[in-house]
């Protein structure tokens, strides 16, 4: 596991997400020192109506940045879950405040081919092994490989994406 680092940052935005499989707040931080190793860092914070495990901690990072800005939470915080449109209503009078974000990175390899079918791609892969006949996308988490036949290949591209995951929300001491 990547090592976790702390970071100095300032909320800057909150706004509600709504999709088929995500309910809750995007959270916008900039980092408040030169040597960090990205400005900006973005946070999800789940708030399903029901009250699972990720919504509990969603709530949670939500409660830690009010606490932080001294505003008042709700007397019954659960009634927020749900409710993403309340809690950036609150959030708003949260903007600038500067709290410690625990975080790790975190990175996922993308590998694209085009075909003269079209265009096709393997997220979260592990490695491409590629041979005389074929390229053989090994996937995280244990999931069988893809095998992509060479003469069906045109162009092939393999792209990483880098990111800071937020574990944790610490005030500022």
């Amino acid at each position: 596991m990547p090592p976790r680092r702390q970071i100095r940052a300032r909320l800057v935005g909150a706004e509600p997400t709504r999709g088929t499989h995500r309910l809750g707040v995007t959270l916008r931080f900039r980092s408040e020192s030169s040597r960090a190793p990205v400005e900006h860092i973005e946070d999800f914070a789940d708030l399903g109506p029901k009250q699972t495990l990720e919504s509990i901690v969603g709530l949670g990072r939500v409660l830690r940045l009010l606490r932080a800005a001294r505003l008042v939470a709700p007397a019954e915080p659960r009634s927020l879950l749900g409710q993403p449109e309340e809690v950036v209503e609150l959030l708003d009078r949260a903007l600038g405040t500067v709290v410690v974000l625990e975080v790790r990175p975190r990175s996922s390899v993308r590998f694209t081919v085009w075909t003269d079918q079209g265009v096709a791609w393997v997220d979260q892969v592990l490695d491409v092994v590629e041979d005389e006949t074929a390229f053989l996308v090994r996937r995280q988490g244990g999931r069988l490989p893809i095998r992509v036949p060479r003469d069906q290949v045109v162009r092939r591209r393999t792209t990483r994406e880098t990111w800071l995951e937020v574990t944790a929300i610490e005030r500022l001491s």
